[in-house]
């Protein structure tokens, strides 16, 4: 059996994730689920989602239901209700190498333009971006009373216009301990939707971790007619681009995006919960630890 939390400061400092094991992954993989608060399905068949659809990646793979995902943010990380509507679905061992997935609710602020990537200047508003996290980081690192610290980019922001995604990769140091946080978003004709990767080891290289997040985005199809290449004359376009959304899947304010529709769940919740943005994988991470047999 997986130990539940590897590292001493998230047994201190989160909630301690009481979930009894439901179900047993059995070769193939086989998921019974047990009467309990959650019950895992055995993610065999296509998932639908409000804009799309996860195809099965792995026969060790399970997800939550919407309203048992639902369910879980709010017991074990104190979530209002109307918060837990900002997630569609919780899914484990999605691929090799990911304990967690968590698909985030759409955006709906309108298509996103990429022509802001491609500005002379881009790479020092991705750097402004990061300069506001190492801030924030500071002034949260104060209010929890140990170092929460950005070390770097383990992927750098990297936008795929051919396959419309974009995803990042950061390594930070929380308390002496790596975290890994990876954010990738799917873009399509009515805006974006955010993923959240929580891999199973802190230390996969480059090459590792692209791999991983391209492979998950890769099992994602966008329904009929809704991609961002089904783009027409008068469709809702949003008003920041690619640099904005990135800002707020990082968690930062970027110019007005902030006002314009571009505030993810990490946003909304900025006030009370900008912690969860680097606990919520490693809550999870433990999460999973307990779902599976070794």
């Amino acid at each position: 059996m997986f130990r539940v939390f590897k590292n001493h400061h998230f047994r201190d400092n989160t909630i301690f994730i009481a979930v009894a094991i439901f179900f047993i992954i059995v070769e193939p993989a086989i998921v019974r689920a047990q009467p309990g608060p959650y019950n895992p399905v055995n993610f065999t068949e296509t998932l639908s989602l409000s804009r799309g659809n996860l195809s099965p990646s792995s026969p060790r793979s399970a997800y939550l239901s919407h309203d048992d995902s639902c369910r879980l943010v709010q017991k074990e990380f104190g979530w209002e209700k109307e918060s837990c509507t900002e997630i569609e679905n919780i899914i484990f061992r999605h691929l090799p190498g990911i304990d967690t997935l968590v698909v985030e609710k759409p955006n709906s602020g309108g298509y996103v333009k990429f022509d802001d990537w491609d500005k002379s200047d881009a790479k020092d508003e991705i750097d402004a971006i990061w300069q506001q996290l190492v801030e924030g980081s500071k002034a949260q690192s104060k209010s929890l009373g140990y170092n929460v610290v950005p070390i770097k980019w383990t992927v750098y922001p990297k936008l795929d216009k051919q396959k419309s995604y974009m995803y990042y990769a950061i390594l930070m140091d929380w308390n002496g301990d790596p975290v890994v946080n990876i954010k990738a978003s799917l873009f399509d004709r009515r805006g974006y939707i955010p993923f959240r990767i929580v891999p199973i080891r802190n230390d996969y290289s480059q090459k590792d971790l692209t791999r991983i997040v391209e492979t998950t985005l890769n099992s994602y199809s966008p329904k009929r007619e809704q991609s961002y290449f089904d783009f027409r004359d008068g469709d809702k376009v949003a008003a920041a681009g690619a640099i904005g959304v990135l800002a707020t899947l990082v968690g930062v304010k970027y110019g007005k995006a902030i006002a314009t529709g571009f505030v993810a769940i990490l946003l909304v919740l900025a006030k009370k919960l900008w912690f969860l943005v680097f606990i919520i994988p490693v809550v999870l991470w433990g999460m999973i630890k307990r779902f599976f047999s070794s």
